[in-house]
């Protein structure tokens, strides 16, 4: 939808701007920010390939979710536990040892823990011990933190999704991945 509305306003400021009208058109949709161009990703903070967002507002997580969505991103997926280590280590450095929300769970399927953003099933190993264990048969919703008071580094761990006062946790938004694109007019 954004690449369109930059397409429309684009062709219109050329079509303004010369005032005359252009016959052929080529569009290149290409991954990344192919020349580094300074770009306000305010307030998605870069950690790796990735823009994330730490919300710091204490939410279940449906409305973790819909918070994700408003900023036009969805719950963090960890797509490799290098991503998950990335996102550890950043909290780490700043002292943070409070628990996120991740897209996980196993909503679908029981038993199944899949990213909601993605569909994809989890490949990354960083249960906490004993994890997850789906308590009195109300957790199915994937957390990151420091689960255990003997905890040393950040895990995962499934809670109630909403209504429960204990699983109002912070969250991370990941913001999709950057386009580079090419627009080039002929008269």
């Amino acid at each position: 939808m954004l690449k369109h509305t930059v397409l429309t306003i684009a062709l219109l400021a050329c079509l303004v701007v010369n005032s005359t009208s252009y016959d052929k058109y080529a569009i290149n949709f290409y991954p990344g920010n192919r020349n580094d161009e300074p770009a306000n990703t305010e307030p998605f903070i870069k950690i790796n390939d990735g823009y994330y967002y730490f919300g710091m507002d204490g939410s279940n997580w449906y409305v973790a979710y819909e918070k994700c969505r408003a900023l036009k991103s969805e719950l963090v997926t960890f797509d490799t536990a290098e991503e998950f280590e990335a996102i550890a280590n950043y909290l780490k450095a700043r002292g943070d040892k409070n628990s996120y929300w991740t897209s996980g769970n196993d909503l679908g399927r029981e038993g199944t823990y899949n990213w909601f953003t993605t569909g994809q099933k989890f490949t990354i190993s960083k249960w906490a011990p004993g994890q997850p264990d789906n308590y009195k048969g109300l957790e199915h919703c994937i957390h990151m933190g420091y689960i255990w008071k003997s905890s040393t580094d950040f895990e995962l761990d499934d809670r109630p999704c909403s209504n429960d006062k204990n699983s109002l946790f912070h969250y991370i938004c990941e913001a999709p991945q950057q386009e580079t694109i090419s627009l080039v007019v002929w008269k």
